[in-house]
């Protein structure tokens, strides 16, 4: 059935919905999974507090291991500045390392911790490596603030493009 149309009115197929914004008050309450981050965060604060103060004992082992586990947290923070460096295969390459980092730190943060006194060689190995991993880790950050300081470098610098030269 043909509409009307109204004057100064659009018709009914080109009005688009309304979407309503919400208000100012839900807009600045951040998303549940960064709540849960930063809690988490500050409990290993916490942690190292209580460890420094002699309230906890905390095993070499449990300590290595999270040490391990921001070893992989840094070297996903590279694999994501190779994702946004690459072409698409590379891009697919850094992709596949980017979770499997993340899945390394996770493992280390929570398995690791829980099984190494049940895993008789799990103890022996992750000490040394957890070693390894603090200077490795630091290694890795450094290298991640020069890799991002040189794109941001290179992006405020590359000539505008324009329309006109056809390129874009």
């Amino acid at each position: 059935m043909l509409e009307r149309a109204v004057e100064g009115e659009l018709s009914r197929m080109k009005r688009t919905p309304v979407q309503s914004k919400p208000p100012e008050s839900m807009r600045r309450i951040p998303a549940q999974g960064d709540v849960v981050l930063i809690c988490i965060a500050l409990c290993y604060v916490l942690l190292g507090i209580m460890k420094s103060v002699d309230l906890v004992v905390v095993a070499p082992a449990v300590i290595a291991s999270f040490s391990l586990a921001g070893m992989f947290f840094a070297l996903s923070d590279l694999a994501k500045i190779g994702i946004r460096w690459s072409g698409r295969i590379a891009g697919t390459v850094y992709l596949l390392l980017y979770y499997a980092f993340l899945l390394g730190s996770a493992l280390c943060l929570i398995v690791v911790p829980l099984s190494y006194g049940s895993i008789g060689w799990l103890g022996a190995v992750i000490v040394p490596l957890g070693d390894v991993s603090t200077f490795a880790g630091m290694g890795v950050i450094i290298g991640i603030i020069v890799f991002n300081n040189v794109w941001r470098r290179a992006r405020t610098t590359e000539p505008e493009k324009t329309i006109a030269s056809g390129e874009r």
